[in-house]
């Protein structure tokens, strides 16, 4: 086997705790650098899905405006008088008119 005697480079500490300590102040820069990018973007598609909840929200309220709008109409109130309630128009014996003085 092959090897190589290289003479090992003795590290001062002081030397290491001053590079690791530019380093993690260099990556913290870098994280308080793009952390608001991140967050506009976080921002951004929270409020592209609420528009879109926004716009389906819109669509189901205009549908049960025009069901309200048909179950109000007098025909089919009257239809369900006459089919499910069995009512009738009174006859003209039994209307009795009330002045009002």
């Amino acid at each position: 086997m092959y090897t190589f005697n290289r003479e090992r480079k003795r590290i001062n500490p002081k030397e290491f705790l001053s590079y690791s300590i530019s380093i993690f102040l260099f990556i913290v820069g870098i994280l308080f650098y793009i952390w608001p990018y991140f967050n506009i973007l976080n921002i951004n598609y929270k409020f592209e899905k609420l528009l879109k909840e926004r716009a389906k929200l819109i669509q189901n309220n205009n549908l049960l405006k025009i069901e309200l709008a048909s179950l109000k109409s007098l025909e089919r109130v009257e239809d369900v008088a006459k089919s499910q309630l069995g009512l009738v128009f009174p006859d003209e014996k039994q209307v009795i008119l009330v002045k009002i003085e």
